[in-house]
């Protein structure tokens, strides 16, 4: 079901947005302008790109391909070009602890849940409020499903992320990669939800 606002719509991706989510994900995770990167980096992340880029491209395919019942890619777009996605997000169903960071102690019991993932913008298209028309469309697509809780991972240094989604209502549920934190310098994962 499309939303929409003055700038952005959202709706649920089909396989001729492909490409464009493909050239998103490739660029928000493997040319980060956000981090400092020197020459080295640069060159090599240019050499592998359209190879990078490819691997995306596949794993996304498949995924349409699936027909999973719980399973969506939204997509925003804007009407400067209505066909071509600026943002994206995934959602499926993943295996989350069932108790909270507080209660790690207790076990480790596992139960599947709503997850987003791969949540990008376009670095030309971000800090306008994309992402977050495409977390709350997220919600309402989970509410659908018949589910009230939503679940993501957000890294510990990411504080523009963690920031919006705090804003919004997610939460922290546990923390992941603290042995690695202290012993290789790290960021942490957060496990982050909202119910609703």
């Amino acid at each position: 079901m499309p939303s929409s606002s003055p700038s952005f719509t959202i709706r649920h991706a089909s396989s001729r947005d492909v490409g464009h989510v493909s050239d998103i994900l490739t660029e928000s995770f493997y040319r980060n302008t956000d981090h400092p990167v020197n020459f080295l980096q640069r060159c090599f992340t240019d050499l592998v790109y359209p190879l990078l880029r490819y691997g995306i491209m596949l794993d996304l395919s498949s995924r349409f391909g699936d027909k999973a019942p719980c399973y969506a890619c939204l997509v925003a777009t804007h009407p400067v070009n209505k066909f071509q996605a600026i943002a994206s997000l995934e959602i499926c169903m993943r295996y989350v602890p069932v108790k909270n960071y507080r209660e790690f102690w207790l076990g480790r019991e596992m139960q599947q849940y709503p997850y987003v993932f791969n949540l990008a913008v376009h670095p030309q298209w971000r800090r306008r409020g994309v992402a977050k028309q495409l977390l709350l469309a997220a919600e309402q697509t989970v509410k659908q499903w018949g589910f009230s809780r939503l679940y993501m991972h957000v890294l510990e240094d990411n504080q523009p992320a963690r920031s919006l989604y705090d804003r919004i209502g997610y939460r922290l549920h546990s923390q992941e990669g603290t042995v690695n934190y202290w012993l290789m310098g790290r960021p942490r994962r957060f496990l982050l939800h909202k119910r609703f």
